[in-house]
């Protein structure tokens, strides 16, 4: 992981000395990030839904075999279910979130919109039958950092579990006492 960097400053350099739990970021893809994108064959990917009657949704993916094209954009095909429930308008883009593991106990995530590649007489005659739909994700902001992520995305997970296993035997119960 990074630990500190040298920025150019009128007179002489400037030194930014990066803490535990600090975070590199920055706004277009840069070599090194276009490498790491690259070298992953799959990415998870998190579209989010907002729109009348829902408040906030997320839906999760899979981003395969991502491209970089330039500076700001790059290429993967997406699970096709997963992108058709989330896509209000075909023309639309859809915000979205991605992450992948940059080692070092560090995670790569980028924020941005994500826009199908396919025009529109084509998407209609070959969605139903394609797995993926090829689309073009458009980074607003990327960041890497410690990946505390992973531990927080486990007692998430954990406690949904115990919430859907509490739901489950209460409906149990409430069934066990309907038939006595």
């Amino acid at each position: 992981m990074l630990q500190s960097i040298t920025c150019p400053n009128i007179g002489h350099d400037i030194v930014h000395h990066f803490g535990e739990g600090a975070a590199v970021w920055g706004q277009t893809i840069t070599p090194s990030i276009a490498h790491l994108v690259q070298a992953q064959r799959e990415l998870a990917i998190d579209y989010s839904r907002i729109r009348p009657g829902i408040v906030f949704e997320t839906v999760s993916s899979v981003a395969m075999l991502p491209h970089v094209i330039d500076g700001s954009t790059f290429r993967a095909h997406v699970e096709s279910t997963a992108f058709r429930r989330t896509v209000v308008r075909r023309e639309a883009a859809v915000e979205a979130f991605i992450r992948c593991d940059a080692g070092a106990e560090c995670t790569l995530k980028l924020w941005g919109r994500v826009a199908s590649q396919r025009s529109d007489h084509l998407l209609a005659t070959n969605d139903k039958d394609a797995a993926t739909v090829p689309v073009i994700f458009t980074v607003a902001f990327w960041e890497i950092s410690r990946a505390p992520d992973a531990r927080m995305e486990q007692m998430i997970r954990e406690a949904s579990e115990k919430d859907r296993k509490i739901r489950e035997l209460e409906g149990k119960a409430a069934l066990s006492m309907c038939s006595q």
